[in-house]
């Protein structure tokens, strides 16, 4: 169980790190563009990994969302839409409980993610 304090450190780390980058990929008019943007974020969690009550599914989230663009089995602008839903989801999370606000973004990131793998397949599989 995550205490308040990392609770607390985590929320500034997100919206200091994190959302930033969020919004570089909504301002970006080119996939690719918004795609750097979104491969920057796991590099900005993973030294924070041993406190960070959602690091773990944070950074498989984000990197899930790159990996659509990576395997050149998603076309790229289903990726890139992909991509901008996610950033605009986490834009839009409430910051009255950012723990649970997160959660929901995992919940729909993944949804997300694995629909589109399991529709164009993913590194390791063909579509299902």
């Amino acid at each position: 169980m995550a205490s308040d304090q990392d609770k607390e450190r985590e929320s500034q780390l997100l919206s200091t790190e994190i959302d930033p980058l969020a919004q570089a990929i909504l301002d970006s008019v080119q996939p690719w563009d918004a795609y750097e943007a979104a491969s920057d974020i796991p590099g900005r969690l993973l030294d924070a990994l041993d406190w960070l009550p959602h690091g773990g599914a944070l950074y498989g989230a984000w990197a899930e969302l790159a990996d659509l663009f990576e395997t050149g089995k998603t076309p790229i602008p289903d990726a890139h839409a992909a991509l901008r839903q996610a950033a605009t989801d986490w834009l839009a999370r409430p910051e009255n409980d950012p723990g649970a606000s997160v959660e929901t973004w995992l919940e729909r990131a993944q949804t997300l993610t694995h629909r589109l793998f399991d529709r164009d397949g993913d590194f390791w599989h063909g579509p299902k």
